[in-house]
């Protein structure tokens, strides 16, 4: 039996933005959540289905075979999958949808006693702009004191790899075409908020 003071819970984070079904623009910001140390089949599984030259598995870059085999792999995952939904999405104001959506997120993974969030490297400006806001929320208490956050490689993790796909169902869903998030078989958490 494994003591539950080491057992800990990590989420990997990426984001997207997308049109609505209204033609308005949202921001995603997604997490899939898992114990780290059941966490190798799956980065093993997503490099054994990497296209050759590739960096990362990326949604926008898939057809629709590879899009069927890597849902099909990651929804018999057992991870958790939670995506924050920011509306309307202003492209001038991205940074500000982002920080809305990162505080309901990390808030939302400080509920689930996630210890460690991992997010995808941006610029250097824009991870310092990231770590900024992080500081700001656990000087309000808006984030628990024990959640680290850390900015990671998406070429070398490729549990970042999973949320960019979630994000890429969810986003065709919003444009009408359901069927990769059916596959999900409702173990993704949507959470709409306004930007």
């Amino acid at each position: 039996m494994q003591d539950s003071k080491s057992f800990e819970l990590h989420a990997w984070v990426d984001e997207s933005m997308r049109p609505t079904r209204d033609d308005e623009r949202m921001y995603l910001l997604g997490a899939v959540v898992a114990d780290p140390s059941c966490c190798q089949r799956a980065r093993d599984e997503l490099r054994g289905v990497l296209p050759r030259g590739a960096r990362k598995l990326h949604w926008t870059d898939m057809g629709d075979r590879e899009k069927r085999r890597v849902t099909g792999l990651i929804a018999d995952l057992d991870m958790a999958h939670l995506i924050v939904v920011g509306t309307p999405l202003n492209y001038r104001k991205q940074e500000h949808a982002r920080a809305k959506c990162m505080e309901r997120l990390l808030w939302e993974l400080g509920q689930l006693e996630v210890n460690k969030v991992f997010l995808e490297q941006r610029t250097q400006s824009l991870n310092k702009r990231d770590m900024a806001l992080i500081e700001h929320l656990r000087g309000s208490r808006s984030i628990p004191p024990r959640l680290r956050v850390y900015i990671e490689q998406p070429s070398t993790e490729p549990m970042l790899w999973i949320p960019d796909q979630v994000l890429g169902a969810l986003g065709d869903a919003e444009s009408k075409n359901n069927r990769w998030m059916e596959l999900y078989n409702g173990v993704v958490e949507r959470i709409d908020i306004v930007i």
